[in-house]
């Protein structure tokens, strides 16, 4: 009767054999899908008579095709392609705000420069004063577009982050719920081939997410995602986004501010474009907008419109506080120790004063600057309470401007004679200086042989020598040096005479009146405030295209065109144009290796799935082959049963006759 056993042992397992390869064949397609293999092997033996009757066949188990190895060079793979695929993502979007093309912010300043350019040869034109107000005004709201953009693409960014954590803790519980299932189902002795094949999709799907690093030990993973253990067994942690100190965009664990280091998945991509790549490009854009308006402005500041000087001047940027130094008080631009000097004019006597009012930031606040400026005969500066920002005002009947006018008349306090210099010109040195004017020989002016008036700068080096005496008309303007004239009236010099004046190259060294927008061409100081200032656009007047005040004097307006040319960024060895071009550049190279980064793991990871398909894969030309040596086998089996089935019957048919 053994016989029976033995030949149902293999109706049973050819049976199961062929259910596996049904199972194959039907699972051919299905995502993480292992082929499954029947490994078969003796039943126990019998022994009677001392002899070893063999009892059959077995399934001993079904394998499941899987290299441990290869499956974590997929895992590892699948999330380095996610993080690059999203950080290659994210930068074609930064990319596509800074591609040069019409509209650009690079071809809105160059079209900014070009119209200024134009308008220096025609400063009076109004018509021209607009145009170039409209062009600075386009580029400030592109400015405005390309921030408001960036900042929207971090929002969207932070959004994406957001979700990517919670689909993490969503896949970390159902793993955790597979694990669980897994312990059950191989507690009681069943295979947990399936719930293996699904544990190991999600894991693949929580790498596109994170970095993922797994350990099995008795059949049950763990799960290590950003550092932190994700998964343990049945228990399933949580991820957190969170914001540091800083604004960075951080994943972190519950109850801890500490950021976990992502290294891999789509995570570490979207952290990697917000935190580094966006917030770069977003502080380089604002680093071009404040250094712009700081130099447009400083310019802006130290000349004159066409209505010349003015009476009253608002500031439009304001500080956090006016009784603390400006170094601490939050000013929008940098300012710096230095002079500012200011020109007060006599409205109807056109008389006019230069005075230098020293500024130190680390020591003096908004309130002691307003008083220096107050110190200044005829001008009264006063703080608006409510915003903290400067206002200037001048005095009834008077008039001032930050140009670094020559004063009319110098200080004579070192003059013994009857004669009066007159000063006038415009100083064109390069640098602040200050001329003395000595008298060489003792006489009247105009007659005395040999007299003259010697210029020395403020080094005691002469730079010029000029004849007062005989064939000198006392009145009549003199080329001292650099553009600055001297006059002497009718009267006697003595020898040893002299008299003083600043020379004014910069008249803000301190950078005071482009950080408090005190006469400014913008307002605002970052990207996403920079504006053309309002009173500028409903008075084109105010654009400051002289130094002398003179409708035809265009030197602050070339002042300002070649700021197109100055190296001010980048350690001063960038112009605007050069910066832009950086940031186009960089972005651009950042794009190319991240593309070049994604094709060389497109490759492996095609390499990896090629090789995993061989160990892991259903070929269906091999499962119908095994199929057919299963059905043989089935076959055989059942073949093998009827044979004993008849061999008995024809033992008990002679059994029966014998005994009958």
């Amino acid at each position: 009767m053994s016989s029976f056993g033995i030949g149902l042992s293999a109706l049973r397992a050819s049976q199961l054999a062929m259910g596996t390869v049904g199972q194959n064949l039907a699972n051919a397609n299905t995502p993480g899908y292992h082929r499954q293999v029947v490994q078969f092997g003796d039943r126990p033996p019998d022994f009677i008579g001392g002899l070893e009757i063999g009892t059959g066949v077995q399934v001993e188990d079904i394998h499941r095709q899987r290299s441990d190895l290869l499956e974590k060079a997929v895992t590892q793979n699948t999330a380095d392609a996610a993080g690059t695929a999203a950080a290659l993502d994210a930068s074609r979007q930064i990319e596509a705000e800074f591609t040069p093309g019409s509209g650009t912010l690079d071809a809105l300043l160059e079209n900014f420069f070009n119209n200024l350019q134009q308008l220096a040869s025609q400063p009076a034109d109004l018509a021209q004063r607009r145009v170039v107000l409209g062009s600075a005004a386009a580029l400030a709201g592109q400015f405005n577009t390309v921030a408001g953009d960036l900042d929207r693409m971090r929002d969207g960014l932070d959004q994406q982050i957001g979700q990517a954590v919670a689909d993490a803790n969503s896949l970390a519980a159902q793993i955790a719920e597979q694990n669980r299932l897994i312990q059950a189902q191989e507690a009681r002795g069943a295979q947990a081939n399936d719930a293996r094949d699904q544990r190991d999709q999600l894991v693949n799907q929580l790498a596109q997410l994170v970095d993922v690093r797994t350990v099995e030990q008795d059949g049950q993973l763990t799960v290590l995602a950003a550092g932190v253990p994700l998964v343990v067994g049945g228990t399933s942690g949580t991820l957190a986004f969170a914001k540091d100190s800083q604004g960075n965009a951080t994943v972190t664990v519950p109850g801890s501010a500490q950021a976990q280091n992502v290294t891999g998945g789509k995570l570490a991509g979207l952290l990697q474009v917000r935190n580094q790549t966006l917030g770069d490009f977003r502080g380089r854009l604002d680093a071009l907008a404040q250094e712009l308006a700081r130099r447009v402005d400083g310019v802006q500041a130290a000349g004159l419109g066409l209505s010349g000087p003015l009476t009253f001047a608002p500031g439009t940027r304001a500080v956090s506080s006016a009784t603390i130094p400006l170094a601490q008080a939050g000013t929008a631009l940098p300012v710096q120790a230095g002079t500012l000097y200011v020109s007060v004019t006599n409205q109807a006597t056109g008389q006019r004063t230069l005075t230098a009012v020293n500024l130190d930031p680390a020591a003096q606040s908004l309130r002691q600057v307003a008083a220096a400026l107050s110190a200044v005969p005829n001008l009264q500066a006063v703080v608006n309470p409510q915003n903290n920002t400067l206002q200037i005002l001048a005095a009834p009947g008077f008039a001032f401007d930050f140009a670094g006018r020559l004063p009319t008349q110098p200080a004579a306090s070192a003059l013994t004679g009857t004669t009066v210099p007159t000063l006038g010109g415009v100083y064109t040195g390069p640098a602040n200086d200050t001329y003395t004017f000595r008298v060489v020989g003792s006489g009247t002016v105009g007659v005395t042989p040999g007299l003259q008036l010697q210029v020395l700068n403020g080094a005691g080096s002469p730079v010029a020598s000029l004849n007062v005496g005989p064939g000198y008309t006392p009145g009549t303007s003199l080329q001292a040096a650099n553009g600055v004239t001297v006059a002497l009236a009718a009267g006697t010099a003595n020898a040893g005479d002299s008299f003083t004046t600043p020379v004014v190259a910069q008249p803000d060294t301190a950078g005071l009146l482009p950080a408090l927008g005190l006469g400014s061409f913008f307002t605002g100081s970052t990207a996403s405030t920079l504006a053309v200032n309002p009173d500028l656009l409903n008075n084109p007047q105010l654009l400051a295209a002289s130094r002398t005040g003179d409708s035809g004097d265009n030197t602050n307006l070339q002042a300002m065109v070649n700021l197109r040319d100055g190296r001010f960024l980048a350690g001063g060895t960038q112009t605007f144009g050069d910066f832009y071009a950086a940031m186009v550049g960089d972005i651009g190279t950042q794009v190319k290796q991240l593309d070049q980064r994604q094709t060389t793991q497109q490759a492996l990871g095609q390499s990896l799935a090629a090789q995993q398909q061989s160990v892991s894969g259903v070929d269906p030309n091999e499962e119908l082959v095994n199929l057919m040596q299963y059905q043989r086998s089935f076959q055989a089996a059942a073949k093998y049963i009827d044979v004993v089935n008849t061999t008995l019957n024809d033992l008990f048919s002679i059994i029966g006759v014998t005994t009958g």
